[in-house]
């Protein structure tokens, strides 16, 4: 297992270990079916061209819970607090794709602390498809 800083406790400039993962044919219309938009770019095109990636399916990749080391400490839960998302370019199926994730800001307000992560999100050919900023706080779990 690997030894993982906990999210609650990561500083501005610390990273979550990156996500590199392939957008394949049967992922991409298994997203679609899912939230049931058949459009045309999606399914091959519409022209003949290659299939767009499904913006939804980049969003949830992106989350920084998809991150190989995220772990919290015992005893907290995660409560997304707010973000920010641009999309600069398409990504297309069969792309490989890779996710990285970086603290940014740490405040505190109202006793509690708050995290604002960026992820970025690159092609195979480093074109950056997509940021988000992700603001998240930490609340402790409730016993029953």
């Amino acid at each position: 297992m690997l030894d993982r800083k906990p999210a609650d406790q990561m500083d501005v400039g610390d990273e979550f270990e990156p996500l590199e993962f392939t957008i394949t044919p049967e992922l991409n219309q298994q997203y679609l079916f899912a939230v049931e938009d058949y459009h045309p770019r999606y399914l091959g095109g519409g022209d003949g061209g290659q299939s767009l990636v499904h913006p939804a399916l980049l969003l949830n990749f992106s989350n920084t819970t998809r991150s190989p080391s995220y772990v919290v400490s015992p005893g907290l839960g995660t409560l997304h607090a707010g973000e920010e998302t641009r999309f600069v370019r398409p990504a297309t199926v069969g792309d490989t794709l890779r996710v990285t994730w970086r603290v940014v800001d740490r405040y505190e307000k109202r006793g509690r602390v708050y995290h604002v992560r960026e992820a970025v999100v690159v092609d195979g050919t480093g074109r950056t498809v997509l940021v988000r900023r992700l603001t998240s706080t930490y609340s402790s779990k409730q016993s029953g």
